[in-house]
């Protein structure tokens, strides 16, 4: 599978050396319901069903992949606490390496942008581009449905990514995407340094409240549109009002944008918002929200 995320590719004849780089983009989830959980013994018993839409946006990570003579998988990262073999990056490489049967060893770099415990897919995006890497740099007989079904082994969130596309609808454990074209959009995204647990996230939200939300096909239509005021007003995530009890910091972070009319909303479980401001409202938004210490990031779709 050939990947528009590739930045640099060095291939030599003896592989060892060979180095290639990639984008690791962040994403938002514009609309989010919770459907119910699988039953108990069943297949992916104890997981949420969920029904999203996914915008892949232009915050990144950078991810560095050299052939090493070492067999072993290595990581290094500009945060050390990634330095793990519980790192995404290193779980989607050994699934590579064991699929398809590959004698390298690799050492990954990551350099890490986007804020971790924020709800905006990092972790699932490195996986995703770190098969997507070793794809190019090696060009092993890639089908797409063999990397969905690695990716699903990886994360509920790296099949998105995989899919390199700007926007999708995901149905199941968000393994099963599909894909939608629509114009581009901007967000200020803001992350107030909350950190929620996804497991209590999940845990406090009452399914059985959310029957009575927005259509998701709605959505899409107005996204496909470009209607900004029906998009605001399809918005959900049913997750957003447990984490908001969960969290001071992020209950703090809405309100202060609801009470300015600007419109926010949750992405994934938390803790980052994302607005939907006209473009040209950003860089004031941005503004005010570095001046409270919090990461902004001004994105586009991507």
């Amino acid at each position: 599978m050939d990947s528009q995320l590739v930045v640099s590719l060095k291939r030599r004849k003896n592989f060892y050396g060979s180095r290639v780089k990639v984008l690791a983009p962040a994403k938002i989830n514009l609309y989010f319901n919770v459907l119910g959980t699988y039953p108990s013994g069943k297949p992916f018993s104890g997981y949420h069903r969920i029904e999203s839409i996914i915008e892949r946006i232009s915050l990144c990570d950078w991810i560095t992949i050299t052939i090493a003579q070492n067999p072993r998988i290595e990581i290094r990262s500009n945060i050390k606490s990634l330095e793990t073999t519980a790192n995404l990056c290193v779980r989607a490489a050994a699934l590579m390496k064991k699929k398809y049967k590959i004698p390298y060893g690799f050492q990954i770099y990551l350099h890490k942008r986007i804020p971790m415990g924020s709800g905006l897919g990092g972790g699932s995006s490195d996986a995703a581009s770190t098969m997507l890497a070793l794809c190019a740099l090696l060009k092993p007989a890639c089908p797409s449905k063999a990397l969905y079904e690695l990716g699903s082994q990886v994360g509920s969130d790296v099949n998105f990514f995989l899919a390199q596309t700007p926007f999708a609808l995901v149905r199941g454990r968000g393994e099963i995407v599909f894909p939608f074209e629509a114009p581009p959009l901007h967000h200020c995204i803001i992350w107030p340094g909350a950190h929620v647990s996804t497991k209590e996230v999940y845990g406090n939200t009452r399914v059985k409240l959310t029957k009575f939300i927005p259509n998701v096909n709605i959505m899409i239509q107005a996204l496909k549109t470009a209607d900004r005021q029906l998009v605001c007003a399809n918005s959900f995530n049913a997750l957003e009002v447990s984490a908001l009890s969960l969290s001071g910091k992020l209950r703090f972070a809405k309100n202060y944008f609801d009470s300015r009319g600007i419109f926010c909303r949750m992405t994934g479980s938390g803790s980052a918002l994302f607005t939907f401001a006209p473009r040209y409202r950003l860089p004031g938004i941005a503004r005010v929200a570095a001046a409270r210490k919090w990461v902004v990031a001004n994105v586009r779709s991507f």
